[in-house]
């Protein structure tokens, strides 16, 4: 054998035990995210990336996702919805003016269409297309938590298809907004995870009164001990968002602004600063 053909072969091994070692240890990492999030008295908070690590790169992209797994965050939040011919994207607008080279709805796309667009990112247009969700699911398989905001009501039961196809219930909770949805989703497969949103304390007693969720979107209006400790009693973790403001201030003024946010007990915070975030809890022993 050729000493190019021993180099060539000695490189093609490096980057497959690379490779391994990078699987492994997102398995890991992610058997560590799934378990934090299932018990509600883990005094691990998680950190959900608003739309992926878009930071870095255009919102909703695979490359946003990919790097929120690279920095360890726990959970990613996308946005789904369907083309003409019902396929599902990841698109956040009803129109995809804002995030791409087109204009349009994207129902009034096919999906061929839609794909040959470009996602925008600060201005410039990267080489990424808008993601399906089947991609974006098999990417987070074993790796990362999802959060699937359902932006089309109709879209739902392809949604439930396509994580079943894609075996991954273990790694999605759905974001509904009514409890007799989320009683209605359980009903049809009591595998399937949900956050459900809520506007008041009142809403809380009623989601808990209809069904069971793996965690509560709260707002800032009934954040208080009494209603953290109320969802965590019924098994559910505490989500409140820290976007706008909390994000802003942490960006300008230091991290420690996060900390208002884990005063009453929200243990999970969805951020546009993932990586601050992150660093953060660490450095108060928060997280892993």
């Amino acid at each position: 054998m050729s000493m190019y053909k021993c180099k060539s072969l000695f490189t093609c091994c490096l980057l497959m035990m690379a490779s391994l070692s990078f699987a492994q240890t997102a398995s890991a990492q992610f058997d560590k995210i799934s378990k934090a999030f299932l018990d509600t008295r883990s005094g691990v908070v998680l950190v959900a990336a608003h739309r992926g690590a878009h930071l870095d790169f255009p919102e909703n992209s695979m490359a946003a996702f990919r790097r929120a797994i690279e920095l360890g965050i726990d959970i990613i939040e996308l946005d789904v919805r369907c083309t003409k011919d019902g396929i599902l994207v990841v698109m956040h607008d009803k129109t995809v003016d804002r995030t791409t080279n087109g204009s349009g709805a994207v129902s009034g796309f096919t999906f061929e269409e839609i794909r040959k667009l470009r996602l925008k990112h600060n201005g410039t247009v990267p080489e990424e297309q808008i993601p399906t969700l089947e991609e974006a699911l098999l990417l987070a398989k074993g790796k990362i938590l999802v959060d699937l905001d359902i932006k089309d009501g109709n879209c739902i039961n392809a949604i439930m298809e396509t994580v079943t196809k894609t075996q991954t219930a273990r790694n999605c909770f759905f974001f509904l907004d009514n409890p007799q949805h989320v009683k209605e989703l359980k009903a049809k497969n009591a595998g399937f995870m949900v956050l459900a949103r809520t506007h008041s304390s009142k809403e809380v007693d009623a989601l808990f009164a209809a069904a069971k969720a793996e965690a509560v979107h709260i707002d800032p209006s009934h954040y208080t001990t009494a209603v953290t400790e109320k969802i965590r009693s019924n098994g559910a973790r505490v989500w409140i968002n820290a976007l706008g403001e909390v994000d802003l201030k942490a960006v300008t003024s230091g991290s420690a602004a996060f900390e208002e946010l884990l005063k009453n007990g929200a243990n999970i915070i969805q951020t546009d600063q993932p990586a601050l975030l992150k660093a953060y809890l660490v450095s108060v022993k928060k997280h892993f």
